[in-house]
């Protein structure tokens, strides 16, 4: 009976015995590559390496914007995540406390166990006590809050989390896909394939270990008070990296725009985020406006990754891909003069008040006139883009400057007079009026047999009464009143445009606007363009005066400068309207087909405009370069104050639902607004006081006249008379194209020869 049991007691053992040979041979032999392949992954480190972002350079090749290399203060990822909850790497804040002890007592090993536990206890507290206070001390060096550097911790700490997720779903597929590999009939019976223990498949990444950036590109004084607190500063690491460098500071600041961290929003509308290498993360830079976000694609680089294993040694090493470099029409030099002219403005109060020169916010663009090349994209005021992180909150708050639009692209204004040649093109093209036609202009607007006497006179009246018929300036008047296409323009008549838009309607006008690329943006690419307005896309009824006023560029009709260099180019190539562009190549092209006639009457009178005693820009005059212009001061609503939420930023509104606000008060030449000291009063003609609220002025134009190289237009915001204020920007425009080359300046070119004598028996278009 013994033996028996013996006997089965053996044969148990043996099975027992079989059974763990046969699974020892599945894991060592049969398993063998794929536990090696395991094992080999398990001790693999991947690392994500930085890539650079691509340069912006000018059409010369100058750079505008560079990555640089720099120190950024980095925290390790273990101090970034610690907290009071327990979820901390208790090795690593041993190490840091043990290290620190070694530091002080040089026969710390050779103490008892039961010391070296409590010194080490007592040190570890400290320890996260300078943790504690690291965060707070880089808060305010910073000068930032500690909440902002709490949601950047944040932002780190999901990065990684995700970034570990990343790898453990790639090793887990790749661990099920083998497991769901057909197997042989021997792996299946000794026990080799089977589920994934999802349990026990944990993964790690490098950046777990690794230190991330906290404040990039640190200044060398705030480097070296770092560094000599790092010993109190647990985790944190000085380390190389790179910045965004703009070799201009505040030249063309808008236009090349800035960088900031990426948001939530910019995540989730990230084309790339499936890719590891490409997608953005808390922490990475992305172009925020201007150039840096429109190239944004081409400017970003491909980041590289490296793979080590648990010596160290690379496995794979897969090297970053810099991003483009691009270059841009922008001439920065000719920018930057021309941005420099927007500190004298020379304004012009009227009556015996003296002009005077003092910066004031405007835009300027010029145009190369053959290409359709932008060459500078003014905006005033400008700022110091390698400033931007700390003059941002401020930037943020200046309510009445703005420097942070581009009034070249994002500023839709009635441009006033400056549309009258598209009005004059567009009705003699169109059979209205032929271009040898006059029409009578009296001093006031006359529409079948009846006179308006109170509103829509021409401006010239005021100045002439009783006698109108422009006979101001007395140096050249007219002596009778009819007026060619040529002559309304050099005298900026609007009765004569008036009269014309009565003729072509709202519809009639809303068509040669579009024509010339107003009501819808240029196409140029940076974000933030508006496309201003036309008359017709106005809501409600569209009564006849509204053709009457959007004929002379008020009320109705709205547009931005780059528009209006726009029309002053189409105008320049005799009708051929191109797209602006920042990117050397070729452009879309679009013939308007123009009457020719009516282009060499736009012609003439844009160069009487500056170069004749009655042109309304001839302070823009210049005796080496002629110059063809139009000039335009529109009218526009007092600078006001809205009340806004101190927390949220929106206006606040009264009971009614109105907007609350306040009217900002005019200063004058002996007492300017401290507050806004470029916003003065115009002295009243009748009144002769400093209270009238000046216009916006304007002025487009293109030279030389008679061969085109270079559009432009100029805007200054309440800068009153157009051939004033815009006109002493136009002499600035100038004289920096002839700096740079662009046009020559030849002795007494700018001089119109005599004036023709005026027709004795003018041939009427209309009425009288």
């Amino acid at each position: 009976m013994f033996e028996r049991r013996l006997q089965f007691l053996l044969i148990c053992l043996g099975v027992v015995l079989f059974c763990l040979v046969a699974r020892a041979v599945s894991v060592q032999v049969v398993g063998r590559s794929y536990w090696q392949e395991e094992a080999a992954d398990a001790q693999q480190n991947q690392t994500l390496e930085p890539t650079v972002r691509g340069r912006i350079l000018d059409c010369k090749g100058r750079e505008l914007a560079v990555d640089l290399p720099c120190i950024d203060a980095c925290v390790d990822y273990r101090a970034i995540k610690f907290d009071h909850t327990g979820d901390s790497d208790q090795r690593w804040l041993n190490n840091i406390a043990r290290n620190r002890i070694k530091a002080r007592l040089d026969n710390y090993a050779d103490l008892p166990l039961a010391e070296r536990k409590k010194l080490l206890s007592a040190e570890v507290k400290n320890v996260l006590l300078d943790i504690d206070q690291m965060w707070i001390d880089l808060a305010t060096v910073s000068h930032q809050k500690p909440q902002d550097l709490s949601d950047l911790r944040r932002q780190i700490i999901a990065k990684v989390e995700a970034r570990r997720q990343i790898v453990w779903s790639a090793k887990y597929g790749k661990a099920v896909l083998k497991q769901s590999a057909p197997q042989p009939w021997y792996v299946r019976w000794l026990g080799g394939g089977g589920d994934v223990d999802v349990e026990k498949f944990e993964v790690n990444v490098a950046e777990q270990t690794a230190a991330h950036v906290i404040l990039p590109h640190i200044s060398y004084e705030l480097r070296n008070e770092l560094a000599q607190q790092s010993d109190r500063y647990p985790g944190l690491v000085l380390q190389a990296g790179v910045m965004r460098s703009y070799p201009y500071g505040s030249a063309a600041c808008q236009t090349i725009g800035r960088l900031s961290k990426v948001n939530a929003e910019d995540v989730k509308s990230d084309p790339n985020r499936d890719d590891p290498l490409l997608k953005y993360t808390a922490n990475d830079d992305i172009g925020r406006d201007g150039l840096e976000a429109m190239l944004e694609d081409r400017l970003r680089g491909k980041r590289g990754v490296r793979v080590t294993d648990a010596a160290g040694h690379v496995i794979s090493d897969t090297a970053p891909v810099p991003g483009e470099d691009v270059q841009v029409t922008l001439d920065i030099a000719l920018q930057a003069e021309i941005e420099k002219a927007f500190n004298t403005v020379k304004f012009h109060a009227g009556g015996d008040v003296p002009d005077i020169d003092i910066p004031m916010p405007g835009a300027a663009v010029v145009i190369d006139v053959p290409t359709g090349e932008v060459r500078a994209l003014v905006s005033a005021p400008t700022y110091d883009l390698n400033q931007i992180d700390d003059l941002l909150p401020k930037l943020l708050v200046d309510k009445f400057n703005r420097p942070l639009i581009n009034r070249a692209i994002s500023n839709a204004a009635q441009p006033g007079s400056t549309v009258k040649p598209i009005v004059g093109l567009g009705a003699i093209t169109q059979g209205i009026m032929h271009a040898d036609q006059t029409i009578l202009c009296s001093g006031f607007l006359i529409i079948g047999k009846h006179k308006y006497t109170q509103s829509y006179r021409c401006w010239t009246e005021r100045l002439s009464s009783p006698v109108g018929y422009h006979k101001s300036p007395w140096r050249d008047p007219h002596p009778n009143g009819y007026l060619t296409f040529a002559d309304a323009l050099e005298r900026s008549c609007n009765v004569f445009h008036e009269t014309l838009g009565d003729k072509l309607g709202v519809g009639g006008l809303s068509f040669w606007f579009d024509k010339f690329g107003l009501g819808r943006k240029t196409g140029i690419g940076l974000p933030g363009e508006v496309r201003g307005s036309l008359p017709d896309q106005m809501p409600g009824p569209k009564p006849r005066s509204m053709a009457w006023n959007s004929a002379i560029g008020e009320e109705d009709v709205t547009a931005t400068p780059i528009q209006m260099a726009n029309v002053a180019a189409t105008i320049a190539r005799g009708g051929i309207w191109m797209k602006p562009t920042l990117q050397p190549g070729e452009t879309e092209r679009v013939d308007l087909h123009l009457d020719p006639a009516a282009v060499e009457q736009a012609h003439i009178g844009m160069k009487n405009v500056v170069g004749r005693d009655a042109g309304t820009g001839n302070t823009a005059f210049m005796r080496d370069v002629l110059l063809a212009g139009k000039t335009g001061s529109a009218q526009t609503s007092p600078l006001v104050d809205i009340h806004r939420d101190p927390v949220t930023g929106k206006p606040l509104r009264d009971a009614h639902g109105r907007v609350k606000y306040d009217i900002v008060p005019l200063g004058t030449s002996e007492n300017p607004n401290p507050e806004v000291p470029w916003y003065r009063g115009l002295v009243d003609s009748k009144t002769h006081e400093q209270t009238v609220n000046p216009a916006h002025a304007w002025m487009i134009g293109y030279a030389p006249a008679d061969q085109p190289k270079l559009a432009f237009a100029c805007f200054v915001e309440h800068g009153g008379s157009g051939g004033v204020a815009s006109g002493s920007i136009v002499k600035g425009v100038v004289a920096a194209a002839v700096d740079q080359g662009y046009i020559r300046a030849v002795p007494n070119s700018g001089v119109l020869p005599p004036r023709p004598p005026y027709p004795s028996n003018p041939k009427v278009a209309f009425g009288e």
